[in-house]
């Protein structure tokens, strides 16, 4: 094969699958692992894949403008955030104690918490959220302080992460902006990702809830490695190939 028709092929698998790795084109195209480096390499600089540790992706590179607000996110995705909100509250028992991220589809998480008859113990760093929950005389709320985000209506920074890791909880639920195998879960902003990454490390079972459109984006910040979480949340809009690759690294999706 030549190595122009072999680099059309991979640009075509990764239209197919949206992101592969090294191995996988290495068995596909029967080529050594550095004739697929090379090859990555080039089309990287031709500005038609995006590489990533072990593998590349088709699409945008990594995101860097500007975090759209709450208001102007509320209402993208909406049924399928009801649905995963719907799929992550079937987790929650009554007396479970629970990390509640700032976020448009944890927001429709505390719609259903706040209408539910559950005692509950929530720890949220989202005044929204916060405020969906508080005519629930059964659920009690722990609203994290410190400097409060416009953007996305958050508490940031030391003090709130310090609040944060004094809480042992059953379960997280996070909301992110992007997800991939290779980079983990991402968001724009660097204060967001380490709050979310320490409201992770304080729970038993950890939950990402994320639609379809957030998977093989990479954002700036890390808030940390797909295998921090138990299990990603998710509507029927993902991709089965996508899918795929999470559960090839032990990452359970449950469809709402």
């Amino acid at each position: 094969m030549l190595p122009g028709e072999r680099r059309l092929l991979i640009v075509e698998l990764l239209k197919a699958n949206q992101s592969i790795s090294v191995k996988q084109l290495c068995d596909q195209l029967n080529a050594s692992e550095a004739t697929i480096r090379r090859d990555l390499s080039l089309l990287e600089e031709q500005g038609k894949i995006v590489r990533t540790h072990g593998g590349a992706l088709i699409g945008d590179p990594v995101t860097l403008e500007d975090e759209a607000s709450v208001k102007q996110k509320e209402n993208l995705h909406l049924f399928e955030k009801k649905a995963i909100a719907k799929k992550a509250f079937e987790q929650i028992r009554p007396h479970d104690s629970l990390m509640i991220d700032a976020g448009t589809t944890t927001i429709e998480l505390a719609k259903l918490i706040g209408k539910s008859d559950l005692s509950l113990t929530v720890i949220t760093n989202a005044t929204m959220i916060a405020n969906a929950l508080s005519d629930n005389p059964k659920v009690t709320v722990y609203l994290v302080g410190g400097k409060l985000r416009n953007q996305t209506l958050a508490t940031v920074g030391s003090a709130a992460i310090r609040f944060v890791e004094s809480f042992n909880v059953h379960h997280a639920f996070i909301g992110v902006n992007g997800i991939t195998p290779e980079n983990g879960f991402t968001t724009p902003d660097l204060e967001e990702a380490l709050i979310k990454k320490a409201m992770l490390q304080s729970a038993k079972t950890r939950y990402i809830l994320a639609d379809h459109t957030k998977f093989n984006k990479i954002n700036v910040c890390q808030i940390a490695q797909i295998a921090m979480a138990d299990f990603i949340i998710s509507d029927s809009g993902l991709d089965t190939a996508i899918s795929a690759r999470f559960e090839e690294n032990d990452i359970e999706i449950l469809f709402a």
